[in-house]
């Protein structure tokens, strides 16, 4: 019995020992996340941050029971990302220097992982996860039953999900403007701006309106800053603007500037795509009967392809294949495109329709709704 007692306590001590030696305090660096991951002996804990595109482990642990700690320095609050060793997935965390996070991490999904302990900009940035994870099932829900409706050729079907898919991104991006300024006193509230200005369907007079909200320090911050240059230049091109001249080769390498092609409109769409984009192919069909119906009474439509260098046959091949009798200029620049730049095109299909005037009158309109569009505007435009 007197053994089995010195057992238990040496056992008890050994337990003490590594509790304490699990402190934050006992890890260098200035800034720490501890936590724990049940049955995590054996395992490695880690935070990474981002270099480019590419991890670049910044602490780890090696788990001898369920906790874990993770110390760092930083000079100034970033967004990291922490892995469990050999796992796909990764939990992105807010971290402040001087600031120790505690998380329960979820062994099966870590995204599910709760933040129980962070300073309030943390904690409204494990808030704002938690909605991106209900927002991203939502997508993946509608995405599987328009899978589903394309196999069976069920077109009734497809509209509809297509039109619950354009109301559900736009009370996301609703939802994500109330949340942005629920935390315009924390960095939250900036990244939250910022994401937004990233998404197609999006107010910038709105963000601008954010962004004004928001805290004087909170402003400062670089997240900040990136959705205030975007959304200066995405006023530019807002619906009620009077769109941007530009000028770019078309197939046979001669200058086409959408001006001209203006002169010759009662409306005119400037259509950004390009031939490995599938949802732009998809559309194709349609855009080219409305093209038929519409051309003769004044319609005209300029291609802006974000085609890949090297990549002018794809391009033409899909003009051809498609039946896009229409104009098409390309920088065959890809992302980086100076047109598509200069529209802030963050995502593509994306499509601006214009007025005789050059005065963008709607965006991103699709098939029955972009057809009523071009129809209201050419008849306006034969009145006067």
């Amino acid at each position: 019995m007197k053994h089995f007692r010195l057992f238990l306590f040496v056992a008890l001590l050994g337990v003490f020992v590594a509790s304490c030696n699990n402190k934050p305090k006992d890890k260098p660096g200035n800034t720490h996340i501890s936590g724990t991951l049940p049955q995590g002996k054996g395992k490695v804990v880690q935070v990474q941050r981002m270099q480019g595109r590419q991890p670049v482990v910044v602490d780890k642990d090696s788990l001898t029971g369920d906790r874990f700690v993770l110390g760092f320095d930083i000079d100034k609050p970033e967004i990291l990302y922490l892995n469990i060793q050999g796992s796909p997935q990764s939990l992105p965390v807010l971290v402040s220097p001087g600031q120790t996070l505690e998380i329960s991490l979820n062994p099966q999904n870590i995204r599910d992982s709760e933040v129980e302990k962070g300073d309030k900009s943390a904690m409204a940035f494990a808030g704002f996860l938690k909605k991106l994870n209900e927002y991203s099932q939502a997508s993946k829900d509608l995405e599987n039953r328009y899978r589903e409706a394309i196999q069976k050729n069920d077109q009734n079907a497809v509209k509809q999900i297509q039109n619950e898919y354009a109301e559900q991104q736009k009370k996301r991006v609703d939802d994500l403007f109330k949340l942005a300024l629920e935390n315009k006193d924390n960095l939250t509230g900036a990244i939250i701006l910022q994401m937004i200005t990233y998404e197609q369907e999006y107010d910038p007079k709105r963000a601008k309106d954010i962004y004004d909200q928001l805290a004087p320090e909170v402003q400062k911050s670089s997240y900040a800053q990136d959705a205030l240059t975007k959304i200066q230049r995405d006023l530019t091109t807002a619906i009620g603007q009077k769109a941007p001249d530009f000028e770019a080769p078309d197939p046979n390498g001669k200058p086409i500037r959408m001006s001209d092609i203006l002169k010759k409109s009662k409306v005119l769409v400037i259509d950004f795509w390009a031939s490995w984009c599938r949802p732009c192919r998809r559309e194709n069909p349609y855009v080219v009967e409305i093209y038929k119906k519409y051309h003769p009474k004044g319609l005209n439509i300029l291609g802006v392809s974000l085609d890949r260098p090297g990549a002018k046959d794809k391009w033409l091949k899909a003009i051809k294949d498609d039946g896009l009798d229409w104009y098409h200029v390309s920088n065959l620049q890809f992302w980086q495109d100076p047109v598509a730049r200069k529209y802030g095109i963050q995502s593509i299909p994306a499509t601006l329709i214009l007025d005789a005037n050059g005065v963008i009158r709607a965006k991103n309109l699709r098939r029955d709704k972009l057809e009523a569009k071009i129809k209201e505007l050419i008849d306006e435009a034969s009145k006067k």
